[in-house]
């Protein structure tokens, strides 16, 4: 368990320091880890998603599609699972490679990578209270927000991403 909300973010940062791609994006889509001592519901997280979207478009969205957006919340084993499964499954597809002589040692490092970057994250989110992953969609829109937020104490920890999904 953290002690402090920063405590946690300064963890999670060490964990993404190296390898920062989030398997659900079709597109590099870094996490950035931020704090917030706002009650993080529905509401911030819509406004936390504007926010995503008007620093990556370099212009805020309209009203009319700001009303499309829908928020879909999960908790870490439906979305991390899945993906340290993938992970491991691509490590033992080189591994098979490396045996058969086709591939060399180097080629398992970003598979190997990937792996520990969904398991160490994962096990950084569940030492939080309450850990949830949010994801904000609308529709015609490529762009997925994405939020793994969790409270330590009465401030929240969140990694955020806007994933490109088509």
């Amino acid at each position: 368990m953290f002690l402090t909300a920063s405590k946690a973010a300064s963890h999670i940062r060490g964990v993404i320091k190296d390898y920062n791609f989030w398997g659900q994006s079709e597109s590099d889509s870094p996490l950035k880890i931020s704090t917030t001592k706002a009650v993080v519901d529905n509401e911030k997280i819509l406004s936390l998603d504007r926010s995503l979207r008007t620093k990556n478009a370099g212009v805020a969205p309209t009203k009319e599609f700001l009303e499309t957006r829908t928020v879909v919340q999960k908790t870490l084993d439906e979305v991390f699972k899945p993906l340290a499964l993938n992970a491991i499954e691509a490590l033992n597809d080189q591994g098979e490679l490396l045996d058969a002589g086709t591939a060399s040692l180097e080629t398992l490092a970003a598979e190997a990578e990937s792996v520990e970057y969904y398991v160490q994250l994962y096990a950084a989110f569940k030492q939080v209270t309450n850990p949830k992953i949010y994801y904000v969609d609308a529709p015609a829109d490529p762009s997925v927000g994405m939020f793994i937020v969790g409270t330590v104490g009465t401030e929240t920890v969140y990694a955020s991403a806007l994933l490109t999904q088509t």
